[in-house]
This record gives structure tokens, sequence and C-alpha cells, in this order.
């Protein structure tokens, strides 16, 4: 169990709207709708960014590409609406060879300008393994580290993309990033209060799942996280990074 005493709560004071960049359908659910939902709730304006289309995301022959894809559009979109989540764009790349490509940075970059989130989560562009029984998915690593690319140098440098400013979209620099599925993790929702609702969201990807049932039954044995006093508590935790208002140039 980690030590509760080591970790932040979350500051959302100053925040007015989130924005979460993730690879596939379902991967915002899994890391961070707990803290979605409550961000929602004290309401921040919350943005979903789904950078793939999900088509590799079913092993039934049956279910052709564009089927899938129309499928888990749709189950992402009902997931956000039980989280309050204001919006998802889904940008549309190939699911299983997303890649940090100049023409995804710019394009992660112009809705970054869009929508001027002063907090953004993405994933953890350094995890490769979890345990002995896991590999991350490479698009996971890739969703991170175009999420970073495009937060720094990019987003807040009128040098980067000066067409974006033109068509009205100017720089902007967030104030804060939470990076899910970090090694070293500093900030810690507890979300056991929403743990049922985040379930229910995640259960809406029905094309992820063969059976709904041991899928949930496992979730609740796996997810709670046993106290002091015997209670079972639930967490989502990130690693915080916080950027300040740059200096202004003479």
């Amino acid at each position: 169990m980690i030590d509760s005493r080591d970790m932040k709560q979350p500051d959302w004071a100053e925040v007015e709207r989130a924005l979460v960049i993730m690879a596939h359908p379902d991967d915002p659910d899994f890391s961070c709708a707990g803290s979605a939902i409550q961000m929602a709730r004290q309401g921040i304006e919350v943005t979903y960014m789904i950078l793939t289309n999900g088509d590799k995301g079913n092993h039934n022959p049956l279910v052709t590409r564009r089927q899938l894809i129309l499928m888990r559009k749709e189950e992402q979109r009902k997931a956000a609406d039980l989280c309050g989540v204001k919006d998802v764009l889904f940008m549309d790349e190939e699911d299983g060879f997303l890649r940090p490509t100049p023409e995804i940075r710019k394009r992660v970059c112009r809705e970054i300008r869009r929508i001027r989130p002063q907090l953004i989560i993405c994933s953890n562009p350094d995890r490769y393994i979890s345990g002995r029984g896991y590999i991350n998915h490479p698009d996971h690593r890739n969703a991170g580290l175009i999420a970073l690319e495009a937060i720094f140098p990019a987003a807040d440098n009128l040098m980067f993309y000066p067409d974006l400013a033109n068509e009205g979209y100017l720089p902007h620099k967030i104030s804060q990033l939470y990076i899910s599925g970090a090694e070293e993790t500093d900030v810690e929702v507890d979300i056991t209060d929403d743990i049922e609702l985040k379930i229910k969201a995640i259960l809406c990807h029905e094309s992820q799942f063969s059976d709904l049932q041991a899928m949930e039954k496992g979730m609740r044995e796996r997810s709670g996280e046993k106290q002091e006093d015997g209670s079972m508590r639930h967490f989502e935790r990130f690693q915080q990074l916080i950027f300040r208002p740059r200096a202004r140039q003479k």
C-alpha cells in the first residue's frame, strides 16, 4: 500500500479547463475518469482527446474496422457523458501505429491553443512494462510523448506554427501537467465516492470485454486499497509538473 502521507492533494482552484490526451477510446476512463468526474462536478470544463481511431481493439473477425471505429467512438462518448465531460475530440490516427510525427504534434498544439486548458493529463511516455505480466502498448507511450512535445516547446511559443496564430490560435502555456502511470507519483485523488461511476464508464466500452460481469467483478476486487482501519479506498495518482508564467521579455 502506498503511503498517502507522501502524497499531495490536487489543487484545482485556478483550473477552469482540463484536457485529457490519451491514445485509445477507454484510456481516459481507466486512467483518470474519477478525477474527471470530480473536476466536472466542480464546474471545470473537461475535454477528452483520443489520438487513435481504436480500429485494432477487437479480436472478432466478424467486426469490420469501420464498424469498430464507429462503435468505439460511441462507447467513448457515452462514457464521457456519464462523467460530465464537456467534449470528446477524435484525432483518428491509426490504432497501433501512433507516432510523434510533426503533423500530429501540430494538430494537438492547435487544440491546446484553442481549448486553452490550465491542466493537461497524459500518459507516461517512459512506461514500457509493468510488473511481470504487462507490456505497455506503444500507442500509450507515444501518446504521452506527443502530448509532452506539443505542450513544450510548441504550444506557448509564437515561433512554432505562426500560421496557427494567423488562424486565431495564439500561444498558450498550461499551469499543471498530470502524468498517469508514472513510476513516481506525488498527487493523489481520492475517488472512493465515485468508483461506481468510474466502473460504469469503463463498462461502456463493451467492445473491449468478452465477459462484462467478470470484468466488473475483477475491477471491484483489484481496484481498492485496504486502509489501516480496514476500510477500502480508491485512488488515482499522478506525477505532477507545475509551470510558472514566463517572465515577460523586455
